[in-house]
C-alpha cells in the first residue's frame, strides 16, 4: 500500500501503531503531509508523547490541538452515542486544520478489520464527514498492519482507546475521573504492567484488566491506586473490544 491519489493530507495521529503506521507509509509515498494530535481530558498523556516522537521521527510536522471535550454538554453525560459524538468533534478540528493548511484530505487509520465489526459509530462520524481511512480503503486489516510495522521497525504498542471508554456508561464525566484513570494506569505501565491494560473507574471503585501473566505485578501497585482516592481495586481478564 504505497500509492494514495491524494497530493497532501493531514494525519490524525494518536500515537497507536495503526497511525503510525500510515505515517510512514504516506510519507514514503511522497505526498505533502502534516501530523496532528487532539489533546482534551480523554487523551492518555502516554499518546501525546508517542504521537510527538512519531512525527519527529518520520520528520514530519506536527500539530497538537488542544480542546476541551467536556465542554459538551451533552457527551458529560456519557449517552451510548458519546463515541460519535466525541468523535465528529475531534474531526471537525482536523478538517479545520487541513484547511488552514491547504491539505487536501484528512486520514486517519481506521482499517478493514474495524469496518467488518460493525457497530461503530465513531466510524459512522468518520464516514458523514468525509474522513478518508486508506487501511479500509485498500482493505487492508490488522494483520497487515502489523506485518508493515515490523518491517518498518515501529514497536506495535498494545490497543489502546480514549480514557473516557474507562467510565460505565450513563455515569456523568469529569475532568477528576479521567485523570485519575490515566494516573493509575500510568503508575501501572510505569511498574511494568505490559500488554492491554485498562482501569474501569466509577467513582469509587476501579477494575484492573490485564492479561492474566501480568496479574500478580498489577497487584503491587494496589496501594498506590488507592492513594489517588480510589476505594476498592480489584481485578479481571480484559474484556476485548473495550
Amino acid at each position: 500500500m504505497n500509492n494514495f491519489p491524494e497530493r497532501s493530507a493531514l494525519i490524525a495521529l494518536s500515537g497507536g501503531v495503526d497511525s503510525a503506521v500510515l505515517l510512514a507509509k504516506a510519507k514514503a509515498a511522497g505526498i505533502t503531509l502534516h501530523a496532528a494530535t487532539v489533546i482534551s481530558e480523554f487523551t492518555p498523556a502516554r499518546e501525546v508523547t508517542a504521537a510527538e516522537a512519531l512525527a519527529k521521527r518520520f520528520a514530519v510536522p506536527w500539530h497538537p490541538i488542544r480542546i476541551s471535550i467536556l465542554a459538551d454538554a451533552d457527551i458529560r453525560q456519557n449517552p451510548p452515542e458519546r463515541c460519535y459524538l466525541c468523535k465528529r468533534i475531534i474531526m471537525q478540528e482536523m478538517l479545520s486544520l487541513a484547511e488552514r493548511l491547504s491539505l487536501e484530505a484528512v486520514f486517519d487509520g481506521t482499517h478493514a478489520d474495524d469496518l467488518a465489526a460493525g457497530n461503530r459509530p465513531g466510524v459512522r462520524a468518520l464516514q458523514e464527514l468525509g474522513i478518508i481511512s486508506p487501511f479500509a480503503r485498500a482493505g487492508a486489516g490488522k494483520a497487515d498492519i502489523l506485518r508493515w510495522a515490523k518491517e518498518l521497525e515501529i514497536e506495535a504498542v498494545p490497543p489502546s482507546a480514549c480514557l473516557a471508554t474507562r467510565i460505565p456508561q450513563g455515569t456523568a464525566l469529569t475532568a477528576e475521573l479521567l485523570s485519575t484513570v490515566d494516573a493509575a494506569e500510568t503508575i501501572l505501565r510505569d511498574g511494568g504492567v505490559s500488554g492491554i491494560l485498562r482501569v474501569r473507574f466509577d467513582g469509587t471503585r476501579a477494575v484492573v484488566e490485564t492479561l492474566p501473566a501480568v496479574r500478580e505485578t498489577a497487584k503491587i501497585y494496589e496501594q498506590k491506586l488507592k492513594q489517588l482516592g480510589i476505594e476498592e481495586v480489584s481485578y479481571r481478564d480484559y474484556t476485548a473490544g473495550a
